[in-house]
């Protein structure tokens, strides 16, 4: 008898695997039925923005379904990035963020998600470098020079950012070159640069792909790209290293989430059909002309990173007290 119910046993656990298998396939295989919305958590027009909608018209492709985007700015990219914590784990509501997923985590004492445990990592696009860019009338030309500039204007020089990464990347900036400059938060990428060439703000440390043709057009002046390297977009300017600041190396980077809890086949169909969607040559070009160095990084190798990057984060945000409530 207890041979019997050994078999039946190990007869049933068989059948429940099965099941799941066949339930599984199933379920990747008619998935998508329906639109899928891809959200950002900044305003148009930003390189995040940008990012989002290529790869979103690229993904729709593959999917099958339209893939819509929506803009979703606010807190900044917080707005987002909860509502994307409360959305059903279907597969049909995702998100492309940038560092500050980290950052925000680390920033505010009222979090209102966990970066590693509230999602589930779809794509890790790849990064990009910053400019440290100052407006037309500031008389500074390279980086030392700008140092001094501020250092004689301690607390009267603004920065914009439209985001917590321009932010933690700018405060990094003002830690390492001893500098006293004031935020001037803005919704989105976009609104920080009409600032910065308006002269309303006298620095950005921003993404090098939107801000490159404004320095081929002289209407802001980049002073260093914050990169191991220089940028192919601007190869004239000097990183940070070789203008004297090299302990100033900071990249922001982009990712595709999707809400934690997603059932494995639907993660499995969208990391496919998303690496797909970005080894696009169209894709591919487009995101280097933006100077989105695109990585090979595998979601869980992003999970990794993105836990040693908060910890090294988490050191600047501490040493410059940038908690905000």
């Amino acid at each position: 008898m207890a041979n019997v119910r050994s078999l039946v046993g190990k007869w049933l656990v068989a059948a429940c695997v099965a099941a799941a298998a066949m339930h599984g396939s199933a379920l990747a295989q008619s998935y998508p039925t329906k639109t899928v919305k891809m959200t950002v958590g900044f305003a148009p027009g930003g390189i995040a923005d940008i990012v989002t909608r290529l790869i979103a018209q690229s993904l729709s492709q593959q999917l099958g379904e339209s893939v819509i985007v929506e803009n979703k700015p606010g807190a900044d990219s917080r707005t987002a990035l909860g509502q994307l914590v409360t959305a059903p784990p279907d597969g049909y509501s995702i998100l492309l963020s940038d560092a500050s997923l980290a950052v925000n985590a680390l920033l505010y004492t009222n979090k209102s998600y966990d970066p590693v445990k509230d999602f589930t990592p779809l794509l890790y696009v790849g990064e990009v470098p910053n400019f440290i860019a100052v407006g037309p009338t500031v008389s500074a030309n390279t980086l030392a020079e700008f140092i001094d500039y501020a250092k004689a204007r301690p607390g009267k020089l603004n920065y914009a950012a439209g985001g917590g990464s321009t932010m933690l990347g700018t405060e990094f900036f003002k830690a390492t070159a001893n500098v006293d400059i004031v935020y001037i938060p803005y919704k989105g990428q976009a609104m920080g640069l009409t600032a910065l060439m308006g002269n309303d703000v006298q620095l950005m440390v921003s993404s090098v792909g939107p801000l490159a043709p404004l320095v081929k057009q002289g209407r802001i002046k980049a002073l260093a790209v914050t990169g191991r390297q220089r940028t192919h977009l601007a190869p004239e300017v000097p990183t940070t290293t070789e203008a004297g600041l090299p302990a100033m190396v900071y990249t922001n980077w982009f990712v595709v989430l999707g809400p934690a809890g997603m059932p494995r086949p639907i993660v499995e169909r969208l990391q496919a059909d998303l690496r797909k969607a970005i080894a696009d040559p169209v894709v591919m070009a487009r995101l280097r002309d933006m100077g989105v160095e695109v990585s090979s990084t595998s979601p869980d190798e992003f999970v990794t990173n993105l836990k040693n990057d908060m910890a090294k984060m988490e050191k600047i945000v501490k040493s410059a007290n940038l908690k905000i409530e």
